[in-house]
């Protein structure tokens, strides 16, 4: 099994089997570093699997790009609003580094939804885990301080570390790439 399907298996639960029904409903889409996805304000009905690569979701905050999270291969990200209710994104997904990913419609989905109640319960485990993995996000952001976040990014996705711009990072923990450097280097001292 390739490496971003043993994640797959591994953070959704889906079966090999799973993974490459899935994959076979979708068109396998290729990005380069800085490719917007989507644009807020645009309507995608898309599911994608990334796998390979880095994406963010993010939004303007006072005129500033927020980064609300990452995704990494062997993610599933989409647009909520799009998905569930066919309506403009009010994010814009961009892909960090180059990446490859299956861009599966939601007809097809909808289609193998209906035609078992396996599949069914497939696309009821993908927006359960969605839902999850955003409570979560919103949960550590309200009780965790800046370095507990960039500690929890480390060891749960250290190929943000190592490959996303600082700036972006230093966004998505809601402090200034200064500060950032403040925590990196405090982290060095430790070691």
């Amino acid at each position: 099994m390739e490496k971003w399907m043993e994640r797959l298996h591994k953070e959704q639960g889906l079966a090999e089997e799973e993974i490459h029904t899935l994959v076979s409903m979708g068109e396998k889409r290729r990005f380069s570093a800085g490719d917007l996805v989507l644009r807020s304000g645009e309507t995608d009905t898309h599911i994608y699997i990334i796998s390979d690569g880095i994406w963010r979701s993010f939004c303007l905050r006072d005129g500033e790009e927020a980064t609300m999270w990452f995704s990494v291969e062997g993610e599933i990200t989409f647009s909520v609003w799009g998905y569930i209710s066919n309506a403009p994104s009010r994010l814009s997904i961009e892909s960090v580094t180059d990446s490859c990913a299956y861009a599966i419609p939601r007809f097809r989905l909808m289609e193998a939804f209906t035609s078992s109640l396996q599949m069914a319960n497939l696309g009821r485990h993908i927006v359960e885990q969605f839902v999850v993995l955003y409570e979560n996000w919103h949960v550590c952001s309200w009780h965790q301080n800046a370095l507990e976040r960039y500690l929890h990014l480390m060891d749960n996705y250290p190929e943000v570390i190592h490959q996303v711009p600082l700036k972006h990072i230093a966004s998505y923990l809601g402090v200034t790439p200064q500060s950032l450097s403040r925590i990196r280097a405090s982290l060095n001292n430790i070691k």
